[in-house]
């Protein structure tokens, strides 16, 4: 399994987000608490979707974090589609994200990378396409684990 971003709903908690490593160990938490979360093992990551609550294992105690989760994103290169719509161009839908905008079909690929992968920066690519119908273009969003730092992480 390749790492993941779990994304959480926000009902005023400090941390929004957890990055888990391939075994389901929590590395990072953003936007605080790291030190509190990294080390927990996520049981249920497999099988976790939207609105459901993240179990876990720590010191062998069986748990569960009360805060559903929005999304699951593995932490992977993702390839999106820009289809024009009215007068401006928007992404395919991703784990329930999506953008859209008037001046460019780059601009909405690099807002919804930002939301997928929010603690990592970002390669942004155009692909080769067929433009048949409203597609414009396709994008191959790729996160760069090196040299990605948060406040948290420090």
């Amino acid at each position: 399994m390749a790492q993941m971003i779990i994304h959480f709903q926000d009902m005023g908690q400090d941390f929004l987000r957890w990055q888990v490593d391939e075994t389901g160990t929590v590395i990072g938490s953003w936007p605080f608490q790291k030190q509190v979360w990294a080390g927990l093992q996520v049981t249920n990551l497999a099988k976790l979707k939207k609105d459901e609550l993240v179990r876990h294992n720590r010191f062998d105690e069986e748990g569960s974090i009360s805060i559903p989760v929005k999304a699951v994103v593995p932490l992977a290169p993702v390839e999106v589609t820009v289809r024009q719509d009215g007068d401006g161009y928007v992404t395919s839908s991703f784990k329930g994200f999506k953008f859209s905008c008037t001046h460019s079909p780059e601009y909405p690929v690099r807002t919804l990378a930002k939301k997928l992968f929010p603690d990592h920066e970002c390669q942004v690519d155009q692909l080769d396409c067929d433009r048949t119908g409203r597609v414009d273009s396709k994008w191959l969003i790729t996160p760069i684990m090196e040299g990605s730092q948060h406040a948290s992480d420090q």
